[in-house]
């Protein structure tokens, strides 16, 4: 699955091309960009005109912000599960829940030793490990907060499950 198949099933997750905010959060987001996390997103401005921005904005952004810094990792399959991931969690918290589940030192950097601890375990031990620690990781969020994560868990345990399936 290329990037661009990738960001399809990326933004169905994230409910379309749609603009709306959720009960807990401060600002609204398009297409799963919170514009409290990227005010800066040119896509913003187009909004604010009431206008739809181009997907060639939003492509461009996903790609950079998301998809980019995954390029390194060889299995597509684990780098489109990353790339959804860190859509949801950023990546430094993406690579950090994965270098839990390598075992390596968890610096949220994706560098030659957590390349080549991907690339020692079998791909789909590591999807379903990686989606395990996943759904811990939020579950243990909404508990340490429920007043603003734990309407969001049942979704986010859906999300990790769904993406686990479209990456098998």
């Amino acid at each position: 699955m290329a990037f661009k198949e990738a960001l399809e099933k990326v933004l169905q997750l994230e409910g379309g091309l749609r603009l709306y905010r959720n009960p807990t959060e401060q600002a609204e987001t398009y297409a799963g960009i919170y514009r409290k996390a990227h005010p800066n997103w040119v896509g913003w401005n187009y909004i604010d005109r009431g206008e739809k921005p181009p997907f060639e904005i939003l492509e461009k952004f996903y790609y950079e912000n998301f998809y980019k810094p995954f390029e390194k990792v060889k299995d597509e399959k684990v780098k489109n599960l990353l790339f959804e991931t860190a859509v949801n969690l950023g990546v430094k918290q993406t690579v950090k829940l994965l270098q839990k589940v390598l075992g390596v030192k968890a610096d949220g950097i994706l560098g030659p030793i957590t390349l080549q601890a991907i690339d020692s375990i079998p791909e789909e031990e590591l999807i379903k490990d990686f989606t395990l620690a996943r759904i811990a990781f939020y579950t243990a969020l909404a508990n340490k907060n429920p007043k603003r994560y734990a309407l969001y868990l049942r979704g986010w345990v859906n999300r990790a499950l769904e993406a686990m399936s479209w990456v098998s």
